[in-house]
């Protein structure tokens, strides 16, 4: 509604201008006409005189615009609007018939400067044979107010069709951004109750370090809840992020992970979506250690070229190599991306039965193509 308003005062603002345009051209042309005639310059009256003629058009007009338009591009009802136009025209021609003025049939037509002229009147255009050509001015009248239909119909046509534009955008963008609400609130809850049962292992096997969880985890909440409700956030956030969610690992996992993660010294002011790193970072620790088997998770991070590249790589055990399946998180990871970016990202995915390799490569300053 906010944006309807927004585009009906820029086109009765436009409608403004046209019109002022109008009586200041027609005052300024009689003017330079006035500094032509032998009694010299006219008197403010012939302007009014000028500005009368004039009105009849913007009455017509403003009753057209508000009135009959309204009715037809608005409503729907193109029966009504006929009808309202109809009876608008048939009131504007009797009107230009009943103040129709000019010389009579016994007056010499005026010459283009005659100060006994009526104002504005021009000698009538000579025919072949050098008589007057009859020309009805009445006429001519009515043909401008049937312009003036046409162009207040084109006019708004053109306003609404950029309306309707408008409002499929924001419609598109209201859908999208639900569409990835929707995904962010189904990797939270899958993410925190594996979060939740790490911490659960930890308060009977060490206290001391189940309470270092609770801490990581209340600064992860913290960027889950404040910062990761836009569409992208900066890398540096999301690099915080992992480190603290890496940090919660090391605690839950024994000393025989081997767990690594390189990030880069500068995010250089790179923008990625958020939780999107953690999704696939979960998915290797999940799939990825084993108590019984030498395991590993490597994590890198860099910034080169306008891109993000992003690698995660995991040893691989037996039970998910036979399951095969990549959770809900990194699913879900898969769509939004999709409806971030299209095809301007790239996902590569290297696996085999003992090790598992992710890269997924974004541009550091995308287009933002939703907002929040």
């Amino acid at each position: 509604m906010k944006r309807l308003y927004g585009e009906d005062k820029r086109e009765n603002l436009l409608y403004l201008l046209l019109w002022i345009a109008v009586f200041v051209i027609g005052a300024v042309v009689l003017w330079l006409d006035g500094l032509s005639r032998p009694e010299g310059a006219l008197s403010f009256a012939d302007v009014l005189r000028l500005w009368g003629r004039i009105l009849p058009f913007l009455v017509f007009f403003l009753l057209h615009n508000f009135l009959a338009a309204p009715l037809l591009l608005r409503r729907h009802e193109p029966l009504a609007y006929g009808l309202a136009t109809a009876v608008l025209l048939a009131a504007f021609v009797v009107y230009m018939l009943a103040t129709r003025r000019g010389p009579g049939p016994e007056m010499r037509p005026p010459g283009p400067f005659d100060p006994g002229a009526p104002f504005g009147a021009a000698p009538p255009p000579r025919g072949r044979r050098g008589g007057p050509m009859l020309m009805n001015p009445a006429a001519l009248k009515i043909l401008l107010g049937l312009m003036m239909v046409g162009a207040n119909l084109g006019i708004k046509a053109l306003f609404r069709s950029a309306r309707d534009a408008a409002r499929v955008k924001e419609l598109e963008a209201e859908n999208l951004q639900q569409r990835l609400d929707t995904l962010r609130y189904q990797i939270n809850p899958h993410f925190f109750m594996n979060t939740l049962n790490n911490i659960h292992a930890l308060v009977d096997l060490d206290p001391a370090k189940a309470k270092e969880s609770i801490v990581e985890l209340s600064r992860m909440m913290r960027h889950i809840l404040y910062d990761a409700g836009s569409p992208t956030i900066p890398l540096s956030q999301e690099i915080e992020f992992l480190q603290h969610y890496v940090a919660l690992m090391r605690l839950r996992y024994p000393e025989g992970v081997d767990i690594s993660l390189s990030l880069p010294e500068s995010d250089g002011g790179a923008q990625v979506p958020p939780l999107v790193y953690a999704s696939f970072v979960e998915n290797a620790f999940k799939h990825g250690v084993s108590y019984a088997a030498p395991s590993f998770i490597r994590i890198s991070v860099a910034v080169d070229g306008g891109k993000v590249l992003f690698k995660c790589a995991n040893s691989r055990q037996e039970a998910a190599a036979q399951e095969g399946g990549s959770g809900i998180g990194l699913e879900n990871a898969r769509r939004r991306l999709d409806l971030l970016y299209g095809d301007r990202y790239t996902l590569h995915i290297d696996q085999d039965a003992a090790r598992y390799e992710l890269l997924l490569v974004l541009p550091a300053h995308p287009e933002t193509p939703a907002t929040a």
